[in-house]
């Protein structure tokens, strides 16, 4: 079976994604596509990368994953397919998007996209849409068999992919302290980047209580007092709490309410987190 294709934007889902799915069934009817979200805030590239890393690892090794935030679209910037050392294959512009991949699953090789080859000709003096004239056009390529990994274009250095910077997680005494890594808008979860096990080695188990202090830069947005528990059921409604993501790190929200929302609560390097044990 041929790879599924699996894409991401931040122009949601609307006549532009569907140009997007119409060019790539135009390569090959018998292709598949999936919608991962078409919601990324829009031109943040780092929500691309969270959103990325958070779902390539439960699709088969092969899929062909296309993420289209591109603020830099029409200019020097590179269009790249990168090779995961999963087998899988991101088609992407080269802007920080591919950060949590490079980091938490591994790079193997990247490919600067040959435009003049893996480009829509009825468009080609269109420089605003890439997303539907060189991404999705080559993905398919790509996954129709038409071009193998090697016809996608020339690599490059691996080392020369665009990184976001991180904040990294770590144990300072009784507290821990790492960034946030996305702040979810519907149920107000916002998650870190704090592995659990960290609270381990600080000794906090669940049903203990922790200080948790959110600060954007220098400046403190939230601080609270919160017990540790599995769910949001464990607290009356409209407590807050943190618990264990389904990326595994700790996350903090309220029962039945928006912390997000409540205090503005953003996702990236200038947002920390800490939690200390009481």
């Amino acid at each position: 079976m041929k790879p599924a294709i699996v894409m991401q934007t931040d122009f949601t889902k609307g006549m532009a994604t569907c140009t997007m799915d119409g060019v790539i069934q135009s390569i090959d009817p018998t292709l598949r596509t999936f919608d991962c979200c078409h919601d990324i805030e829009p031109f943040n590239t780092y929500q691309a990368s969270i959103s990325l890393n958070y779902v390539v690892p439960f699709w088969p090794a092969g899929t062909i994953f296309v993420s289209v935030v591109d603020p830099g679209v029409g200019t020097d910037r590179r269009a790249c397919v990168a090779k995961l050392k999963n087998g899988s294959y991101v088609v992407t512009p080269d802007n920080g998007t591919l950060t949590h991949l490079k980091k938490f699953v591994g790079i193997e090789t990247v490919r600067v996209i040959d435009e003049t080859k893996n480009r829509l000709e009825t468009t080609r003096e269109v420089q605003i849409f890439h997303g539907r004239d060189l991404f999705a056009y080559c993905a398919a390529k790509l996954a129709a068999g038409i071009i193998d990994y090697a016809g996608v274009g020339p690599a490059y250095p691996v080392e020369e992919i665009v990184e976001h910077e991180m904040v990294e997680p770590r144990v300072e005494g009784d507290t821990v302290r790492g960034m946030i890594e996305s702040s979810a808008r519907n149920f107000g979860l916002v998650d870190s980047n704090i592995p659990y096990a960290m609270f381990e080695q600080i000794q906090v188990r669940h049903g203990d209580r922790v200080e948790c202090v959110v600060c954007c830069r220098d400046r403190e947005v939230y601080r609270a007092e919160m017990a540790y528990v599995p769910s949001f059921g464990y607290v009356p409604e409209g407590e807050p709490l943190v618990m264990i993501s389904e990326s595994k790190h700790l996350q903090i929200a309220k029962n039945l309410r928006n912390i997000s929302v409540e205090y503005d609560i953003g996702s990236g390097p200038d947002w920390t987190i800490c939690f200390r044990k009481r």
